[in-house]
C-alpha cells in the first residue's frame, strides 16, 4: 500500500510543560491507497484530504472494495491533543469514536434479520403488538397504525428524542403517549420549505360497484407523511420482541426484577439483548471491535472537541451511561467492515435485501439516498454532543463502502465529511 505521511515534529518544546499546549497550525496527516480496477484510489484519498484540510481537530475516512479489502485510508489531526494526560494521540482508522445515529443502520439491519427468522412475523404488523405488555394500551391512536416496516424506513413520526419542555425530559413511554410529531413541528418545517413530517397527498383510483358511487371508478386522496425522521423510531426497537428475542414480552416479563421500576427493568433487559445481538450478528463476524458508550479492548479512542483550537476535549466514555442505540464507539475501519457484511452478504438481511438500496421512501435501513454519476448511493449519518462528533457511512454505486468520522465542529469554510466523500468518489471515477 502506498503511504504518504506528514508528521509535525515537536522538537524541544515537547519536553517543556509550559509549551505542551501549543497546538501546531499544521496537523499530522496520513494517506494510503491501493490500486483498484476502474477507480482511482489515489485521487480519492487526495481529494478527501484536500476537501477536509485541517478544519477539524481530527478525522479519519476509510474505503473498502467489493471484496472487503481496505483500499484507501485518510487520517488527519488528533484524537487527543498534546495538552491532555498521556500527550498527543493521532486520529487514525482504528480510533474508536462516537458514531451517533449511524448505529441506526445496524439496528435496522438487526431488526430485519430477526424479523426474517421469526415465524409468523410480518413487517406489515403494527409495531404496538410487539411492545412491552404494560405499554401497549398507552400508545396514542396516531401511532397505533404504524407498522414495523415504517419504523425501519425512518418515517414512523415519533417525537424526536432529546426534547425537554416545561422542565420535563420526555422518555420513550412519553413519546408513545404523545403520538406523532406536533403540528408546531410540521408548521415549522413547512415554513422552512422542508418536507419532513409534512403530509403529502397521493391519489388512489378505486374500482367500486356502481350502486355505491354511480360510476365504476372513483378517485380518493390518500394522505401520507413523508419521512419523519426521529431517534425514537429505531430506539424503540430495543423494546420490541421482533428485534430482540424470539419470545413474547409476557414471557420476558416473568423474569424482570420487580424491585425496580417496570420501565427501568424493561430498558435494561432490552439493552442487554440489543448489545448481545449486535456483537454476535454483525460486529464479531466482521472482526469489528465496538464498545457501547466506552471503548472496547483499546485505549485508542477519540475525545470530542468544540473546534480545532480546543486544547482539551470531552471524554465521551463513562460507566454510568446506558447503552443507547446511538451509544456505540467504533472506528472508520470497523464501520466499513460492518457495513460490508450487511451490503455484501445475505447473512444479516436476506429477503428484504434489495429494499435497502431503493431511492424511494420505501427504502429500508439507510435514511438517505442520492444520485451519483454512476448510480444511487445510500448513506446514514449521525452525531453526538451537539454535532461536534459526527460520523457517516456510504454504500456506493460501484459496490465500495466508505465511512468517515470527525471529532470536532468544522473551522473555516471547508466542507463536512459527507460532502468530502461524495466529491472524492466522483473525482475517482473513470
Amino acid at each position: 500500500m502506498r503511504v504518504l505521511s506528514l508528521g509535525v515534529g515537536c522538537f524541544l518544546a515537547c519536553a517543556l510543560p509550559s509549551l505542551a499546549c501549543d497546538l501546531p497550525e499544521t496537523r499530522p496527516s496520513h494517506l494510503s491507497f491501493e490500486p483498484a480496477a476502474g477507480f482511482d484510489t489515489e485521487k480519492f484519498a487526495k481529494r478527501v484530504r484536500r476537501e477536509l484540510g485541517d478544519g477539524f481537530m481530527g478525522y479519519a475516512v476509510s474505503l473498502r472494495d467489493v471484496g472487503g479489502d481496505l483500499i484507501a485510508q485518510i487520517n488527519a489531526g488528533y484524537a487527543r491533543t498534546p495538552c491532555e494526560p498521556g500527550g498527543a494521540q493521532r486520529f487514525n482508522g482504528k480510533t474508536q469514536s462516537p458514531i451517533g445515529s449511524v448505529s441506526k443502520a445496524f439496528t435496522a439491519a438487526l431488526a430485519i434479520h430477526q424479523a426474517e427468522l421469526l415465524p409468523g412475523l410480518s413487517l406489515e404488523d403494527p409495531f404496538v403488538d410487539y411492545l412491552p405488555e404494560k405499554w401497549r394500551a398507552q400508545v396514542h391512536p396516531t401511532l397505533a397504525r404504524v407498522t414495523l416496516r415504517e419504523m425501519l424506513q425512518h418515517r414512523a413520526g415519533f417525537a424526536h428524542s432529546g426534547k425537554t419542555l416545561f422542565g420535563h425530559d420526555y422518555g420513550y413511554l412519553d413519546r408513545l403517549r404523545l403520538g406523532e410529531e406536533s403540528y408546531l413541528v410540521r408548521a415549522a418545517n413547512l415554513a422552512k420549505g422542508e418536507s419532513d413530517c409534512v403530509p403529502a397527498p397521493s391519489f388512489v383510483i378505486e374500482t367500486l360497484p356502481p350502486a355505491v358511487t354511480g360510476a365504476s371508478e372513483t378517485q380518493r386522496i390518500d394522505w401520507s407523511f413523508r419521512r419523519c425522521y426521529a431517534n425514537a423510531s429505531l430506539a424503540l426497537w430495543n423494546y420490541s420482541t421482533a428485534s430482540l428475542h424470539p419470545a413474547t414480552w409476557a414471557r420476558i416479563e416473568d423474569t424482570l426484577n420487580t424491585e425496580i421500576p417496570y420501565g427501568i427493568a424493561v430498558r435494561r433487559t432490552a439493552q442487554l439483548q440489543y448489545r448481545k445481538m449486535a456483537r454476535e450478528k454483525i460486529f464479531e463476524p466482521a472482526g469489528v471491535i465496538a464498545g457501547c458508550n466506552r471503548p472496547h479492548q483499546t485505549e485508542n479512542y477519540a475525545h470530542v472537541y468544540d473546534d480545532r483550537a480546543d486544547e482539551r476535549g470531552r471524554d465521551p466514555t463513562g460507566e454510568e451511561q446506558k447503552c443507547a442505540v446511538g451509544g456505540w464507539l467504533i472506528s472508520t475501519q470497523g464501520l466499513t467492515s460492518a457495513l460490508h457484511r450487511i451490503v455484501h452478504t445475505r447473512d444479516v438481511v436476506d429477503d428484504n435485501y434489495s429494499a435497502m438500496f431503493l431511492k424511494s421512501s420505501a427504502r429500508l435501513v439507510f435514511s438517505n439516498a442520492e444520485t451519483m454519476s454512476d448510480g444511487v448511493a445510500v448513506r446514514h449519518g449521525g452525531s453526538r454532543w451537539g454535532g461536534k462528533a459526527k460520523a457517516v457511512i456510504f454504500a456506493l454505486p460501484n459496490g465500495m463502502v466508505a465511512a468517515g468520522i470527525v471529532n470536532s465542529s468544522k473551522t473555516g469554510d471547508g466542507v463536512g465529511v459527507e460532502a468530502a466523500i461524495r466529491a472524492a468518489y466522483e473525482a475517482a471515477l473513470p
